[in-house]
């Protein structure tokens, strides 16, 4: 059994630049840099709720409240950052390449 063939390995020189366009867009992925940030903010978070004063965890009708909005960023978080790892940007194929999805009407030439 054959497997099948791996889109980032480049099969002529000209698709060389498209696989390297498409790793760049991986690596700047708005759904990792929105999963960072929220990561960072829920940990942040997550150590006031935790090692907070018990007057401030407190506060809200005694719900610690930063201890709940940091595990639903951290949730967050996974779930984005997941998301872009599993489903990242693929070059396109040979076939397509260049035409477009035909939805952008481009104004005539003049």
């Amino acid at each position: 059994m054959t497997n099948p063939p791996d889109p980032l390995q480049p099969s002529d020189p000209g698709e060389e630049e498209e696989i390297r366009a498409a790793r760049l867009a991986n690596r700047f992925d708005i759904r990792r840099l929105i999963g960072g940030l929220f990561l960072v903010y829920g940990v942040v978070l997550l150590i006031v709720g935790i090692a907070g004063s018990s007057h401030v965890k407190n506060k809200a009708a005694g719900i610690n409240i930063n201890l709940w909005t940091s595990i639903g960023l951290l949730v967050f978080a996974f779930l984005m950052i997941g998301w872009a790892l599993l489903r990242p940007v693929q070059p396109e194929p040979p076939e397509t390449r260049g035409r477009g999805s035909g939805r952008i009407r481009r104004a005539p030439a003049t």
